[in-house]
């Protein structure tokens, strides 16, 4: 037990998030934590180790748009047109960064996890596909689906996290905006492997 205390240390991972965000981000944070951990119960993953994640997940969600490209510059992160174009894309990839960074965190599917919250990609595992979801969920979000959502991410993450995928490509189809390219491929990805079972 005391090795898993070192391996996600939740305090640490806490007051990293805590420093870092304004108390309605972090609240989102805690809320993602409670929720991932419950959906990591239901459909047997480790509900620490999620819990760490979404802990993490959104640590540099509120930083300038100059610094995420600065950052990602210096440690050599990959930056896209679509990150060019929209830095804060670049939250999860830099929040990785910092978690391996400041708090000596190795375990990759954690660090894939924080990476691939707000896009997803193809090939995401477990860890990764419970705290996307769960991003989407946590309570206080509304939006008319998500109720529908919510009921999905407890039968089928993969399913819920199709789903979410698509509501959110019309969305951005709707307002004219682009799509990551990593979410179009993560979505067809899960819709074959839908197609398949």
């Amino acid at each position: 037990m005391e090795d898993r205390k070192k391996m996600y240390p939740e305090e640490a991972a806490d007051l990293l998030a805590r420093e870092r965000l304004s108390a309605k981000r972090y609240g989102h944070t805690l809320r993602v934590a409670d929720t991932v951990e419950d959906l990591a119960r239901i459909h047997g993953l480790d509900p620490d180790r999620a819990r760490f994640a979404a802990l993490l997940h959104d640590a540099a969600r509120e930083m300038p748009a100059e610094e995420f490209l600065n950052l990602a510059h210096d440690w050599g992160l990959p930056v896209g047109e679509p990150e060019r174009e929209s830095p804060k894309l670049l939250h999860g990839p830099v929040a990785a960064e910092l978690a391996r960074r400041e708090l000596g965190v190795e375990d990759g599917e954690v660090l894939d996890a924080i990476r691939e919250h707000t896009t997803g990609r193809p090939g995401m595992g477990p860890l990764s596909l419970v705290l996307y979801v769960a991003d989407k969920v946590e309570p206080a979000r509304d939006y008319p689906s998500v109720g529908r959502l919510r009921r999905l991410a407890r039968e089928d993450l993969r399913g819920a996290a199709a789903e979410s995928l698509r509501r959110s490509i019309a969305h951005n189809e709707e307002r004219r905006r682009p799509t990551h390219p990593a979410s179009v491929e993560a979505l067809a990805w899960l819709e074959e492997a839908e197609e398949g079972a």
